[in-house]
């Protein structure tokens, strides 16, 4: 158990981290708002499906979390060219 939560404590600082540098990215004007917050929507979802990887023993389960986890960055990906497409 214990091993299980450091991964899972090394998942959450490899999001944390990923989740500062795009927004020092974005402050820079190095990236643009869209793009930023769809890569720490996505991060966060990768996140949360490795979380469940690590604790789950349950391969159903895994799977499930993997098709969700796609089908939301999916959807990340049509709401943000449906924005793009609407207000240029």
């Amino acid at each position: 158990m214990r091993l299980k939560n450091v991964l899972s404590f090394g998942v959450l600082a490899s999001f944390v981290y990923k989740g500062i540098s795009t927004l020092v990215k974005y402050d820079k004007g190095e990236s643009n708002f869209d793009d930023s917050i769809s890569g720490i929507g996505k991060d966060a979802i990768d996140s949360i499906d490795n979380i469940v990887t690590i604790f789950s023993d349950d391969e159903n389960e895994k799977n499930l979390c993997d098709g969700i986890s796609e089908l939301t960055k999916n959807g990340i990906d049509v709401a943000i060219a449906i924005k793009r497409n609407i207000y240029g």
